[in-house]
């Protein structure tokens, strides 16, 4: 850990800097403008996600086919099917957080 705060430079602090600034930029936006780009990346991130949970489960349900049939190994079934239990386990987690952040918002008091 010290090496690599003792690998810090005048280089990596300014573009630090920089990077803050473009951030404070950014901010400046006005709230609708920040609210759409928010909005659409949030979006295109839960899309994505959910798009790679499915591809992941799809991966596993192959390579359990390709294990019945004798073209996997038992190693790679085993990795492929562990790949998507906790592909399952992230996504039921995700589903349970919006669930109670839902939950959450309906019984607040207007």
């Amino acid at each position: 850990m010290i090496d690599s705060i003792q690998a810090l430079n005048g280089t990596s602090i300014a573009s630090a800097l920089k990077s803050a600034e473009n951030a404070s930029e950014t901010n400046r936006l006005d709230p609708a403008a920040q609210a759409d780009m928010a909005g659409a990346s949030f979006a295109s991130y839960i899309g994505d996600l959910s798009s790679k949970f499915v591809d992941n489960i799809k991966q596993a349900e192959t390579k359990s086919i390709d294990g019945m049939l004798g073209k996997a190994s038992v190693r790679e079934v085993v990795e492929s099917v562990m790949a998507a239990d906790q592909t399952l386990q992230t996504a039921m987690a995700f589903r349970d957080k919006v669930v109670a952040a839902y939950l959450d918002i309906v019984k607040m008091q207007i």
